[in-house]
């Protein structure tokens, strides 16, 4: 009913096992469930057992059990296998997924449509798929399996609303990870920071340049792939029982663009303003032979961004136009982008301290990269601000916002991983809506502000094609990682 695709991770355990963990789990099933999975029919002969399915013993007349969890009878001319891989699977290929089934790809498993969770034996190369009725019982299944991912679940969990089991836990190494995002946060924080300050250099020119049109594309890609598809997820959990208005996660984006559009139009306006106030202020002031009023910015910085490059808005329409990034119209598109991106990291870190499991060390990878990229971006823009003398600290701790954010949710993550419920109303509800509200301000930030200034209004609008297609390669580049990424956090 909700057209929202299933991701999951990897089911580390065996059939035995699995089966023996959905009888914990829903113990009202008992000894039932064996009966609840369908049956396969596998190819083979009465003498040499059932095909594909590993090493076999007979264990009757017609009866054979299989190590990888088949129990297959033998029917005047194939095996019914109760448990099995499909017939043939053993000279499939992982990439090609268990034969004979429609089935998606996920990590380290695959998902089919007659809603069985099929698993690869690399040392055997044999298939293991588990296949559920579509018949409800308490806390059943109708057809899809329940699986954690990323401090999250898919597929049908409606069982399991009052708590989930994600896993092994290791406190260490969730302890470590506060470190790692801490040092990855800050070299994608501060590697643009930093080469902004030195502009004049071709090699640091060229670095901020590609990080900035990189960092564009990651704020786009994590808005869509990322924010506004898990939202989706959030919101979708059987758990949260039937809503009235199934695209709650569209509309509360939608209105995050309008709220974040009408805010940057009002403050645009009081700002300009002010500024027409005080330039007619200053021409009177000049005709008395006041200084210019340029001595309280940084020492050595200009009124325009290093490479004259342009961010934030030109209200007067006109193509590559000079921006004041001393201005507190830049300072605040840029506090915007990063409260943004600052709603959405609280919650990766909650979510990364409180789950573990088997593919937590992936996720982990796959977040700290997040961090990284997103990092770059944020850093990139926070580069182009000018400071007065006195306060270029104040770049330093926007810088810092970002880096300390994560790590932060990591502890409260480790502080409530044994009482958090992923599937509890309160989770859900709290993740999706601000995952929705930080997709629609990073939707308009990285469109509007960034994606169109940069090339319709900026330099690049009048670049040479070889200028240009450097920014439209790093811009590419940064959607490409990001988007790849969504694979896994």
């Amino acid at each position: 009913m909700k057209a929202v695709s299933a991701v999951g991770t990897s089911f580390a355990l065996t059939f035995l096992v699995n089966t023996a963990y959905s009888f914990r789990v829903a113990p009202a099933w008992g000894l039932t469930e064996l009966h609840k999975r369908q049956s396969t029919t596998i190819e083979g002969t009465q003498a040499d057992g059932p095909s594909g399915q590993g090493t076999c013993s007979s264990t009757g007349t017609d009866t054979w059990l299989c190590d990888n969890g088949a129990f297959c009878t033998w029917n005047t001319d194939a095996f019914s296998c109760v448990g099995a891989s499909s017939s043939g699977s053993g000279s499939a290929g992982s990439s090609d997924g268990p034969p004979g089934r429609e089935c998606t790809a996920h990590i380290g498993h695959w998902d089919c449509e007659d809603g069985s969770l099929c698993e690869l034996d690399e040392a055997t190369s044999v298939w293991t798929c588990e296949v559920f009725s579509s018949s409800s019982g308490e806390g059943g299944s109708s057809g899809s399996t329940c699986v954690v991912h990323g401090g999250h679940t898919h597929g049908d969990c409606s069982g399991q609303c009052n708590g989930i089991d994600l896993g092994e836990y290791d406190q260490g190494l969730h302890i470590g990870s506060v470190f790692i995002l801490l040092v990855a946060s800050a070299l994608g924080i501060f590697i643009p920071i930093f080469t902004s300050q030195w502009s004049a250099t071709p090699l640091f020119r060229n670095v901020f340049f590609i990080a900035k049109h990189f960092g564009t594309g990651v704020i786009i890609s994590t808005a869509f792939v990322h924010l506004l598809y898990h939202a989706f997820i959030m919101f979708s959990n059987a758990c949260l029982g039937e809503l009235v208005f199934e695209p709650v996660a569209s509309a509360i984006a939608m209105a995050g663009v309008y709220v974040v559009f009408f805010i940057d139009f009002f403050g645009m306006r009081y700002m300009k303003g002010r500024a027409e106030k005080h330039a007619a202020a200053h021409a009177h002031a000049t005709s008395d032979g006041s200084s210019d009023g340029h001595d309280g910015l940084e020492k050595g910085a200009s009124a325009v961004a290093p490479g004259g490059i342009d961010f934030a808005h030109n209200h007067h329409g006109g193509v590559n136009e000079a921006m004041d990034y001393s201005s507190k119209q830049a300072h605040f598109d840029v506090l915007l982008l990063e409260a943004g991106i600052i709603f959405h990291s609280i919650m990766i870190g909650v979510s990364l301290g409180a789950t573990g499991g088997s593919e937590w060390i992936p996720l982990l990878c796959a977040i700290t990269f997040h961090q990284f990229f997103e990092a770059l971006g944020l850093g990139a823009r926070i580069g182009l601000l000018i400071f007065p003398k006195g306060q270029l600290w104040k770049k330093w701790l926007m810088g810092a916002c970002f880096i300390f954010i994560t790590p932060i949710g990591i502890a409260i993550g480790i502080g409530v991983h044994s009482s958090y419920n992923p599937n509890s109303g309160a989770a859900l509800l709290s993740i999706g809506i601000l995952d929705s509200i930080s997709a629609g301000i990073l939707l308009y930030a990285g469109i509007v502000e960034l994606l169109v200034h940069d090339f319709m209004h900026g330099e690049l609008a009048t670049a040479k094609w070889r200028k240009l297609a450097f920014a439209g390669l790093s811009l590419f580049l940064g959607t490409f990682c990001m988007t790849l990424l969504g694979k896994w956090a």
